[in-house]
């Protein structure tokens, strides 16, 4: 058995720390133990719907593993005494991030369908869409926050160079005859008077998880590099398109989906960090 015990970051850092262990259990027929979404377990329909994953609340267990991390007893998927008496491989969060690849992009189906939203989430979102067919919808996502100070604030984008970028991708669209709005999407409230042109909207009382369900489902992802948008490119089957700096002149043939963490579906890499 794979037991993942580590909570490295928000969601998105955590979904992508379990997919390697869970597309490897998918792949091998062995049961994985996932006991670090901790509170964003209630954002998903029904985690528990694959009978070789199995997601659960032990923080007692979590706190004795932790524990025993810091003391160098266990480490990140090596062998240790526990593996060897009790066939348990503990596995923890981000450093696992890269791991089987290949699985992953084989098994994305059956890992989509795992984490997949409950409908509270996804309703409201879906509602919005159902109006849009004659559109195509990129989402932007906007990260503020945490990006001002992140590696110097390279990837922390004023609403000028955004809007800049969106008309440029406006203008593409437009030539190939098709109308378009932008989804904007952010961790910080958006004023929407600085977005007037092009046509954008946002999802009205929005959530991180209902933002991520609508970047989702739209044509074309872009953004800052970030975690949160490889997932959303990753659960909806969506180009996305990172900005690697302001003012970046941005062509659609760019944008490719995203398969494995930092992968894309072109076989180009991210590599920031």
């Amino acid at each position: 058995m794979i037991i993942n015990y580590d909570s490295p970051g928000q969601l998105c850092n955590r979904m992508w720390s379990l997919v390697p262990s869970i597309a490897y259990g998918l792949e091998y027929g062995e049961n994985v133990l996932v006991i670090n979404l901790d509170k964003y377990s209630g954002d998903f329909e029904d985690l528990n719907s694959n009978k070789l994953i199995r997601f659960a609340s032990h923080k007692t267990i979590k706190r004795i593993l932790m524990s025993l991390k810091a003391r160098g007893y266990i480490q990140n998927g090596k062998s240790n005494i526990f593996r060897k008496l009790f066939n348990l491989n503990f596995v923890e969060g981000w450093s696992n991030r890269l791991g089987n690849a290949g699985m992953v992009e084989k098994q994305s189906d059956a890992i989509r369908k795992i984490f997949a939203f409950k409908f509270d989430i996804t309703n409201p979102v879906d509602q919005i869409f159902a109006n849009q067919n004659e559109f195509i919808i990129v989402g932007v996502h906007i990260r503020r926050g945490d990006y001002k100070e992140w590696l110097n604030g390279v990837y922390y984008y004023t609403d000028d160079e955004y809007i800049c970028i969106l008309k440029n991708i406006e203008e593409q669209l437009k030539l190939e005859g098709k109308k378009v709005r932008f989804l904007l999407c952010s961790n910080e409230k958006i004023d929407l008077y600085n977005y007037k042109h092009p046509d954008c909207f946002i999802i009205p009382n929005t959530s991180g998880p209902q933002d991520l369900y609508a970047l989702s489902k739209c044509n074309y992802i872009i953004g800052p590099p970030s975690s949160y948008s490889q997932w959303a490119s990753f659960l909806g089957k969506v180009p996305v398109k990172f900005i690697m700096y302001s003012n970046e002149k941005i062509d659609l043939s760019d944008f490719s989906k995203i398969i494995s963490f930092n992968t894309f579906e072109n076989r180009k890499s991210l590599n920031i960090d």
